[in-house]
This record gives C-alpha cells, sequence and structure tokens, in this order.
C-alpha cells in the first residue's frame, strides 16, 4: 500500500471506520485495500487527474474519492443513502441521487471531464438506455472509463461446463438488487461507443484479482489466482474501455 495523505487519512477516518460483511473477503479488509489495483488501473489510464470534474458512478462505499478525490472535484451519481451523502459532504464532495433503472437522456444536466463507470454496467437491467443517458454527462474532449465482467472469463466457462448458473437468479430481485444481470464481450461494448461517436482510445482484457491473502479462505485465493492468471487475454475476469468524446 503506497502512503497515505492527509486527505486519504481523512477518507479513510470518515467512510471506513466502520466493516461491513463480506463473503469472499476478511472482514478486516477495508474497500481501498481490497479495490487497490483496480483503482490504481484507472488512475494510470486517465493519466492522474488533478483539477478536473469526475463523475462516479455507484460511488459507495467511497474507495472512488480516496484514490481521486484529492486532487479533483469528485461527484458521486446513483442511489444513495443519507449517512453517505453527509459523510461525502464533509470531504468535499457531491452526490446526484439518480436510479440507474429509470434514468434517461437529460436526466443529467451537468457534465464531467471524466466520468468513470466501473463495476456498474453489469448490475443494469436496461443497459443501452443507460450508456445512451451516461454518455450525455460527458464533456466535449471529456473521457468515460468503464470495467465491467468479461462475458468469457473462464471461471464463467467452467461454471457453465458444471451446468452452473453464472448470473444471479431471477428470484434474488426482491431480496438481493439489482444482482448481476448481464455480462458483456469487449468486441460488443466497442460496437456500442462507436456507434455513438466516441473515439476508443483504450480496449482490453484485464484480470482484477485482489490479493490472495485478503481472502477468508487464503487457500481458495492463492488456487484462484494462480489458475485465472492461466487464461490472460480474452478469458481474464474483466474488460475495460476508454473512450473520448469529439470536441
Amino acid at each position: 500500500m503506497f502512503f497515505q495523505s492527509e486527505y486519504q487519512s481523512k477518507v479513510k477516518e470518515v467512510l471506513f471506520s466502520d466493516r461491513s460483511a463480506d463473503l469472499l473477503f476478511k472482514s478486516s479488509v477495508p474497500p481501498y485495500i481490497k479495490d487497490e489495483f483496480r483503482f490504481e488501473r484507472a488512475l494510470k489510464l486517465v493519466k492522474y487527474p488533478k483539477n478536473k470534474t469526475i463523475f462516479e458512478l455507484g460511488s459507495f462505499p467511497g474507495t472512488g474519492f480516496y484514490y481521486f478525490g484529492e486532487f479533483n472535484h469528485m461527484i458521486g451519481i446513483g442511489k444513495t443513502n443519507l449517512d453517505f451523502s453527509k459523510k461525502a459532504n464533509i470531504l468535499g464532495h457531491n452526490l446526484i441521487d439518480v436510479d440507474f433503472e429509470a434514468i434517461k437522456k437529460g436526466d443529467i444536466s451537468a457534465q464531467a471531464d471524466i466520468v468513470l463507470v466501473m463495476e456498474i454496467l453489469e448490475h443494469i437491467r436496461m443497459p443501452y438506455k443507460f450508456i445512451e443517458a451516461i454518455l450525455e454527462t460527458v464533456k466535449p474532449g471529456g473521457i468515460l472509463y468503464l470495467t465491467t465482467n468479461n462475458q468469457s472469463y473462464i471461471g464463467y466457462l467452467i461454471k457453465l461446463l458444471l451446468n452452473k448458473e453464472i448470473l444471479d437468479p431471477i428470484e434474488n430481485e426482491n431480496t438481493f438488487y439489482p444482482g448481476h444481470c448481464r455480462y458483456y464481450s469487449l468486441n460488443e461494448l466497442v460496437g456500442i461507443f462507436d456507434k455513438f461517436g466516441f473515439e476508443v482510445v483504450e480496449s482490453n482484457f484485464i484480470n482484477f484479482l485482489p490479493k490472495y491473502k485478503l481472502y477468508k479462505n487464503e487457500m481458495f485465493g492463492f488456487i484462484k489466482n494462480a489458475f485465472v492468471k492461466l487464461f490472460p487475454n480474452r478469458f481474464s475476469t474483466h474488460v475495460e474501455i476508454l473512450i473520448k468524446k469529439p470536441e
């Protein structure tokens, strides 16, 4: 873990003093450590921005604030609760309350230099309408960085061979919303953004693998991570896309 600045120490105190239950990872592991590689990767691809307006979709529990918020004006977008909203305000950031399932063009009138859509798209039941609305929030010349589960991830292929579900079952809708609704191929997403007239700057297969020692079952984490690394590229855990809006 890199050195924590004064700002990051404050985020840690305000947002991550409580621990929430996690099925896979140790309860002592805060999100900013579990997702360190994922957010460091995002920072690198958007070139370590400063003095930018950044929209982060699905900003709870605040890991994006921890990594991006020190030098930028962060605005979290999505359904939220009053407690999280107050904590974001303490840190100098804002939230826009939006239901992604009902979002449509024009619902968010503001625009940002950078829009982060990380681990959101797989939860959306009407993705085309969602993408169409979100792309409007990117300023001319601005960028959007998106990550989502890879449809061809080797773990899903094995589950299919064993006749096991890879998406959340439909009866979970009333108990575990929004769940995982759909996974995507890299080519499909590139084609969609190209159709909307955006320049695709980067499109990659990538493995997001938290360190095995963070798992509740370290042996499981070690075996899983080692196995996934044997199948890079199109069998990776995730896909990522960086797009730019024409000036």
